[in-house]
């Protein structure tokens, strides 16, 4: 009976149920019984910024960690809940796909690409992620719109195993991102649209063209200029692909305020704190211009924002430590 998983909707991993717990133990008929919290975390990303898939798979990292911890800490009767919220990396990409590889090479030069890819990869190696630079790229924003669906159907249960194949599509497998056929194909399978012909019906309408635009903005409005972009319970932000243990801060500093939203109750509208545990200017995707002065919530990223960390929408890569995004 040790470790036994009960299936919990709207967890993000398994919950972990301990020798004991609510089995009838007698052993453990005094003991107190345990109030599990459940977790909300944004998540603002894109399809063709490696960074997001890394994060996500850094998160993940984390929340088995905590869940796996020893009873007595608090983290480890945390569940998560999911939703992806959109953000468009590159606006110049069209529906008309490109070589992925060419516009690489293009923009950087086959042998500094040839050096960016290297170390791409053997950043997804240590993640699990086998990155891929070949095949095309196109507008992510049909991507987003099936994504908006998804969460609309069922939540994380159903949006988050989307998300999941249409990263290792694009990464792994060389699919454009913004092909309708393949994200229609993936839709159906992810149980988005009950047949083909519905997720086409779809595609061809404007259904949540204007919710996907509108995310766009309040990304914006909100100070997010790169990606991932991380919020937990609307208080605690943090950006770029962190390492497990920058989220295990977090999550330890969410049980010890007790802030936020707890078991399903209402949110809160106040400006995000910023983890100041988690280093500055971490792996992201993004925009090299923002205002780190201007209104809106600041991000973890301090002053050496310009020094190479993020790729800019612009087409331009910091030099000191240029990364591959969009």
């Amino acid at each position: 009976m040790a470790n036994e998983v009960i299936a919990d909707r709207g967890s993000a991993t398994p919950t972990p149920r301990h020798h004991g717990e609510g089995n009838g133990d007698s052993s453990n008929a005094l003991a107190q019984p345990t109030t599990r919290r459940k977790i909300k975390v944004d998540i603002t990303s894109d399809a063709i910024c490696p960074f997001c898939i890394l994060g996500l798979r850094n998160l993940q990292a984390a929340i088995a960690t905590a869940q796996s911890s020893d009873p007595s800490s608090p983290i480890a009767h945390l569940d998560f809940e999911f939703e992806f919220k959109p953000y468009l990396l590159d606006p110049t990409l069209t529906r008309e796909p490109i070589d992925k590889r060419e516009k690489y090479e293009s923009r950087f030069g086959k042998e500094k690409f040839a050096v960016m890819e290297k170390m791409m990869k053997q950043k997804g190696q240590a993640c699990g992620v086998n990155f891929s630079y070949d095949g095309p790229v196109s507008s992510t924003h049909d991507y987003h719109r099936v994504l908006h669906a998804a969460y609309a159907k069922g939540g994380q249960d159903i949006q988050l195993p989307l998300a999941e194949r249409l990263f290792s599509g694009y990464f792994e497998h060389q699919r454009d991102p913004g092909s309708r056929s393949w994200l229609a194909s993936e839709a159906v399978s992810s149980g988005v649209f009950p047949s083909l012909e519905a997720a086409n019906e779809f595609f061809l309408s404007d259904t949540y063209d204007a919710e996907v635009k509108q995310g766009y903005l309040k990304a914006r409005k909100m100070g997010i200029h790169g990606v991932p972009f991380f919020v937990f319970e609307g208080k605690w932000a943090v950006s770029g692909a962190q390492p497990p243990e920058a989220f295990l801060n977090i999550f330890r500093e969410l049980v010890k305020c007790g802030c936020g939203r707890t078991n399903g109750n209402g949110g809160t509208d106040s400006p995000l704190a910023v983890d100041q545990n988690v280093a500055a200017g971490s792996d992201a995707c993004g925009d090299e211009t923002v205002d780190e002065d201007g209104e809106g919530l600041k991000m973890n990223r301090g002053k050496d924002h310009n020094e190479g960390r993020v790729c800019g929408e612009s087409g331009t890569c910091g030099e000191a430590n240029a990364m591959v995004c969009g």
